[in-house]
């Protein structure tokens, strides 16, 4: 088998920048195949709506296509005219050594990104920015109290220990204020003005209504959700890093930018508010690898048989053993894998 363009996964995460990243990149483009191990059946369909997703077994062998990009590490075997690793983060913050494969050039989402691998590796990498496709509805914002949120993994290195501190300091000064943390692992922290949400593929509606999108990240490599904010038009309470500079963040204006110490909260203007302000965000080139030239059509199923008792959680369908169904194409890639059902 044999494809154009190739973007390939080990794991696909139920939330993350790089899965939002190539969800606006599947709107844009459609000649491009998205392969995996594992991952979030959430997003894998969503992925399914616009371009052909495939899990990757074994027994499939070499891949073979014109253009090859990998994201975070190399564990299959590939044959292709160009071979690409794309950059998601700053190595030097990080600690983590750089990937690097015979043969592959490199592509990195930001100048820091690029920087940093060069800096450790001596290797120039290509800068193409992230697209971001995401629609302002000009919902109202919510007026009753001060309304924050985030969309993020609460780890030590996206800022969990920041957000705690930013709850204490605003309960503290007793702002009125609830705080929408869409997250998979919740924290027991004291604030009754925080509340734990599932996460959610789509959650611009919920920041355009907000008053600032909250992200205190040790480092990042772009800011994806930052620069989604802005372009709805919710400012954003962010830490003092170059990546979020870099894409247009600017403090007073459409920003309150907090030391990482989280010595310099100004409660006073949260409380006040940002001027309106107007928002570009950095300009991203994957047009000069990708189109839109495919003959994937995302509502073609596939006839099969079962060999066991089958729950789909997308489709919320119970199928018994030993029967014929038709299943989504990218479903079919899925339970072959696992020996679960066989092609008719």
């Amino acid at each position: 088998m044999e494809f154009e363009n190739v973007f390939y996964f080990k794991k696909i995460n139920i939330i993350g920048g790089i899965e939002s990243q190539f969800y606006y990149l599947s709107c844009l483009y459609k000649n491009m195949v998205v392969m995996y191990r594992e991952g979030s059946p959430m997003q894998i369909a969503r992925l399914a709506k616009n371009i052909e997703v495939i899990k990757y077994n074994d027994k499939m062998g070499t891949i073979k296509c014109k253009r090859f990009f990998c994201n975070y590490g190399l564990d299959i075997p590939v044959e292709a005219e160009e071979k690409y690793h794309v950059i998601h983060c700053d190595y030097k913050k990080t600690m983590f050594a750089p990937f690097l494969y015979p043969g592959f050039k490199y592509i990195g989402v930001s100048k820091l990104a690029c920087n940093s691998f060069k800096e450790l590796t001596g290797i120039e990498a290509e800068l193409i920015y992230n697209p971001i496709v995401i629609e302002k509805r000009n919902v109202p914002k919510l007026t009753d109290k001060i309304h924050l949120i985030s969309a993020t993994r609460l780890t030590k290195e996206k800022g969990a220990d920041r957000m705690n501190k930013l709850a204490q300091a605003l309960d503290k000064a007793g702002v009125n204020y609830v705080w929408d943390i869409y997250t998979n692992k919740q924290h027991r922290w004291n604030s009754k003005n925080i509340v734990w949400k599932q996460p959610k593929l789509d959650l611009s509606k919920e920041i355009e209504e907000s008053t600032y999108l909250v992200q205190l990240s040790d480092y990042e490599s772009f800011g994806l959700s930052v620069a989604e904010s802005l372009m709805l038009g919710t400012p954003v309470i962010i830490t003092d890093l170059e990546a979020f500079k870099e894409i247009g963040c600017k403090h007073g204006k459409n920003a309150i930018i907090c030391d990482l110490a989280m010595k310099n909260i100004d409660i006073s203007m949260i409380k006040n508010g940002l001027p309106t302000f107007k928002y570009e965000p950095p300009k991203s080139d994957w047009g000069k690898y990708l189109d839109n030239n495919t003959s994937y059509d995302p509502t073609e199923r596939i006839k099969v048989i079962t060999k066991r008792r089958i729950y789909d959680v997308v489709d919320n369908i119970h199928y018994q053993a030993n029967k014929e169904a038709k299943m989504m194409k990218y479903r079919v890639s899925e339970l072959e894998s696992k020996d679960l059902v066989e092609r008719l």
